[in-house]
């Protein structure tokens, strides 16, 4: 089986979001959502694409790497012993990053590719209408994209947690029955 650069990361993406709405471990999340992360982001640097992480990185304190953000404490310590070999060691996941770093490749991905697979797409709704606050009050498209989440998940900011992915897992699981935003031209294949 070949795989291409843009394979691994739509997979790795894919298999994150169905795992987060089902509930799954979220250090598999996390770190799945990273490495697909991490191959979009050169991705999109290197063809020049206007990156989500790009606009990101403009608003780092001086000195400091988006890398190091995602990199730090979690990847490396999912990843990594040599630094610390000791079995007791802990670091905290916390859900909000994970939910983060699942947006971070996610818009991404949508920004590369003009389109993705409907988990992503799904994702991308849903984060953006469980966190309104981050959506930029002076951007028309963003605005746009918040209005078309409420309408697909009406309430789910005001929902407790649990509520909100499995939200998230039920409108996943009817958008992929629906043949009309199957054959849309943006939508990719899923797994």
């Amino acid at each position: 089986m070949l795989v291409t650069k843009v394979d691994a990361a739509r997979r790795q993406l894919i298999t994150a979001i169905r795992l987060f709405f089902d509930g799954g471990d979220p250090v598999s999340v996390y770190s799945l959502a990273s490495n697909a992360w991490e191959i979009i982001d050169v991705l999109c640097t290197s063809t020049g694409v206007e990156s989500f992480s790009k606009q990101g990185r403009e608003n780092l304190p001086a000195g400091h790497t988006l890398k190091y953000y995602v990199n730090e404490p979690c990847r490396n310590f999912f990843k990594h012993a040599e630094q610390d070999p000791n079995p007791n060691s802990s670091v905290e996941l916390r859900e909000a990053d994970v939910a983060a770093i699942l947006f971070l490749a996610v818009e991404d991905y949508i920004r590369f590719r003009q389109g993705g697979p409907l988990e992503v797409q799904v994702f991308q709704a849903w984060f953006i209408a469980v966190f309104p606050e981050k959506v930029t009050e002076d951007d028309s498209t963003a605005q746009s994209k918040l209005e078309d989440a409420k309408l697909v998940f009406p309430g789910i900011a005001t929902l407790d947690p649990f509520d909100r992915i499995e939200m998230g897992r039920k409108v996943l699981e009817s958008a992929s029955k629906d043949a009309q935003l199957a054959a849309d031209p943006k939508t990719e294949p899923s797994l």
